[in-house]
């Protein structure tokens, strides 16, 4: 592990490769996990977010480039 000074000039470990964050047996462990309460309120905050983003029109550009790969991909279809 490599080893960095804090500004207070404490030793600071850092990881020096992913491997290093695995427990002995190679496993990484539980998940984390979060209350219940706090998981109920980010699903409702999420789906509140995309429930408007879905709402809002598509750019016109995007549409464009979805009709340009439709029309790609009809062309190999038929090949």
């Amino acid at each position: 592990m490599s080893k960095d000074k804090h500004d207070n000039g404490t030793d600071l470990d850092e990881p020096s490769s992913l491997e290093s964050l695995l427990n002995p047996t190679g496993d990484p462990g539980p998940e984390p996990s979060l209350p219940p309460h706090v998981a109920t309120f980010l699903g409702e905050q999420l789906q509140a977010y995309y429930a408007q983003l879905m709402s809002e029109p598509v750019p016109d550009r995007f549409v464009q480039l979805l009709a340009q790969l439709d029309g790609k991909q009809g062309g190999q279809d038929g090949e």
